[in-house]
């Protein structure tokens, strides 16, 4: 069985408060035989080495990355770290830094680390828990990918790309224990019988055009042609877009179906111009998408269409715990209000299962076919959970 508990700390502005609080909140957690960390927290409290110090005052290892906000059952906020305990004495967990990654090396780096973090857990893992770094020129989902083919797609993988509070991601950090990077991933591999449950929702159905389109020329994550159109033609004589010196800086949201019996997903679509557009995931040729639109409506109904799912999995089944990674694009959304959906959340949580939120981007979450199989899938602008 997996036991999960939370420790929080707001204190910035001063690594020892820091530490001294999440100690506090965790010395009379009853640890079991295998125990292990996950922490989402503002890039301040990596920058000013309060890891290092927490790493010396707890008894466990932990991973984590910056995130744009967190939370627990008590509170949550852009400036809190959140700690989420995980301790077992049947289920083994063994983490791992990857080498440097880069657009060249991607998938080496990425599934070295996992071969070097299997053969630690002495067997194969269950669970699969990846941090990796936000790059400009290499999507979450080309990490994911890589790491998919190399396990087999047998594994659940679940996790986040690391965030921060810039606007240029200068900040974002992927550490383990006191040692942290901007450009290595993070595995946390669990080994034993764990069957985890996983919920999404992204985009609000009345959001989402009814009308259909078709990749008829991609390669890889450009996509050329849309229903034998360039695709700046497409958008430009749709009226979608106004071009401008052949070059459109926008993002634009859509809901993609791969026709592989998984439900539709949320993508992004961004840096238009006449080579055709960049998707944050692969879009190839056949998909179908739908345009769609973001809205401080759509958020709040999607945050609590994913709560409640999850909810009524652990009221049906009974469940330890419950993670969330939502993408921090719907907090933007919610402008003025950017906590609205952290406070929506604990409002529906409140104290019925120990919860923890990583406000973060590139979700990494697995969708289920019509066969219930689980399969993993990078995603964006959604509400994932993961419940076990």
């Amino acid at each position: 069985m997996l036991k999960m508990y939370t420790a929080a700390t707001s204190q910035i502005d001063s690594p020892e408060d820091a530490v001294a609080e999440i100690v506090a909140q965790t010395k009379d957690i009853p640890l079991l035989k295998n125990t292990i960390g996950i922490i989402g927290c503002h890039d301040d409290y990596i920058e000013t080495n309060t890891m290092k110090d927490l790493r010396r005052a707890l008894s466990f290892d932990f991973v984590g990355c910056s995130v744009f906000g967190s939370a627990e059952n008590s509170g949550g906020g852009i400036e809190q770290l959140t700690l989420t305990v995980l301790t077992s004495d049947d289920l083994t967990f063994e983490s791992v830094f990857s080498d440097t990654i880069t657009l060249e090396n991607y998938s080496e780096s990425i599934n070295s680390a996992y071969d070097k973090c299997k053969a630690s857990l002495n067997g194969e893992p269950s669970f699969i828990f990846l941090l990796a770094p936000i790059m400009t020129d290499l999507s979450g989902d080309q990490i994911l990918e890589a790491l998919n083919d190399h396990v087999g797609r047998k594994v659940p993988i679940f996790g986040t790309l690391s965030n921060d509070s810039t606007s240029r991601y200068v900040k974002s950090y992927v550490f383990r224990n006191e040692e942290f990077h901007r450009n290595k991933a993070a595995l946390l591999l669990l080994k034993g019988d764990f069957k985890p449950r996983f919920h999404t929702a992204s985009l609000s159905e009345k959001n989402i055009q009814r009308q259909n389109a078709v990749i008829t020329e991609s390669t890889g994550y450009l996509i050329s042609k849309i229903n034998d159109t360039p695709l700046l033609e497409y958008f430009t004589n749709a009226g979608i877009i106004r071009q401008k010196d052949n070059v459109i800086a926008t993002i634009i949201p859509l809901m993609a179906d791969y026709g592989d019996g998984t439900p539709p997903f949320a993508n992004s679509m961004y840096g238009l111009s006449e080579q055709g557009a960049f998707c944050g995931s692969r879009m190839p040729v056949g998909t179908m998408f739908s345009l769609a639109t973001v809205d401080y409506n759509s958020v709040m109904e999607t945050c609590e269409t994913a709560l409640r799912s999850a909810l009524a999995d652990v009221r049906e089944n009974g469940a330890s715990g419950m993670i969330a990674i939502p993408c921090f694009t719907r907090s933007v959304m919610l402008a003025p209000k950017y906590s609205s959906e952290i406070e929506k959340s604990l409002e529906i949580v409140g104290n019925m299962v120990p919860f923890s939120l990583l406000y973060s981007g590139g979700e990494i979450c697995p969708v289920y076919n019509r066969n219930g199989t689980s399969v993993n899938r990078f995603h964006h602008l959604t509400y994932t959970l993961i419940v076990f």
